[in-house]
């Protein structure tokens, strides 16, 4: 008797406690309207009036609403205070698009005061949802038009007719590539093969001969010029970095090659030597000397070059001869 006593109390005290911070709170729901068209939009409002300290929400909203109606909008929320009276009010866009009578039932607002959360549940008056009333100034009913044939435009069809022929151009020169690269042949002469060591030495070691300058009164040009081409040479020809090596070291690479330089060996030395000399020394050296040591350039490249077959152009034997027949004598000895 005495539990059942202090249960009743705890359970007054409580509502007492509850009562004494919210006192004559109203909450209802309305939608603004009487009668709409199917897909009409119409207002769901929420109301809240009472004294003390408390709040109002709304729960988290889906997409529609209890009793079938649709959301299509985000919420309106004001709230006021006035003497100790807190008003909330929450106005939400809806629709329906069910014909008949239709209206919010048992929409959940939350109230929190205390440090607590309670659920209130409201319900609306309905709404009657009409369809649209037929539009009586058409005779018949016309069956729905097929889609339109529209003419295919040149801005349409120009972007793929340009990608066709980007890609036709591509493979063209793809194949026009190939097969000069097959025949060593130069493509549209912008990707020349790059000509061999031998070609490139012999061209300017002529070029010597035809300006004369191993007659001139600048042995160190000469000497230089000279032994540069055949350093570019033997880079080319054998792959050694003899541009960037000393007369030493290029003849100790020479001698590690495996190739037959015994008939020229003696030869090039001296005239690296003398090339070396002229250019760090002020050796001075005579006419004969220099068109010997160029005449000895011109057969050293075309005795070393490598080996081609005469089924691909010129006989290289021709280039020999041409060397090899070089008159030098003639040359004016100033």
């Amino acid at each position: 008797m005495k539990l059942i006593r202090f249960v009743f109390l705890v359970f007054l005290l409580v509502t007492l406690n509850v009562d004494a911070q919210i006192e004559q709170l109203e909450i209802k729901a309305v939608l603004k309207a009487d009668t709409i068209l199917i897909g009409d939009r119409v207002e769901f409002v929420v109301m809240a009036n009472g004294k003390g300290k408390f709040s109002v929400s709304l729960p988290v909203l889906a997409d529609t609403l209890p009793g079938g109606i649709y959301i299509i909008g985000k919420p309106i929320i004001d709230s006021t205070i006035k003497n100790n009276t807190r008003s909330y009010s929450f106005k939400l866009p809806v629709t329906a698009f069910s014909p008949g009578n239709v209206s919010v039932s048992k929409f959940p607002v939350l109230v929190k005061h205390g440090g607590s959360v309670d659920t209130t549940w409201v319900t609306t008056d309905s709404v009657f949802v009409k369809l649209v009333p037929r539009d009586t100034t058409l005779k018949d009913i016309k069956d729905i038009k097929p889609p339109i044939k529209e003419p295919i435009r040149f801005s349409e069809v120009a972007p793929w007719a340009g990608l066709g022929l980007l890609l036709a151009a591509i493979i063209v020169l793809l194949v026009m590539y190939l097969h000069s690269r097959k025949q060593n042949k130069p493509f549209l002469n912008i990707f020349k093969p790059k000509e061999p060591a031998h070609v490139v030495a012999l061209r300017e070691l002529m070029l010597l001969e035809e300006n004369r300058e191993w007659a001139s009164d600048n042995p160190k040009l000469f000497y230089t010029k000279l032994i540069d081409i055949l350093r570019n040479y033997l880079e080319g020809r054998f792959q050694i970095n003899a541009p960037e090596q000393t007369t030493s070291e290029i003849l100790s690479e020479i001698a590690r090659l495996d190739f037959d330089f015994s008939p020229y060996i003696e030869t090039l030395r001296e005239l690296l030597f003398t090339s070396d000399l002229v250019k760090f020394a002020k050796h001075v050296t005579t006419i004969d000397e220099n068109r010997r040591f160029l005449s000895f350039a011109i057969n050293f490249v075309n005795s070393t070059k490598p080996i081609e077959s005469s089924n691909d152009g010129e006989n290289p034997t021709d280039e020999i001869k041409s060397a090899d027949n070089t008159d030098l004598s003639t040359s004016d000895s100033n």
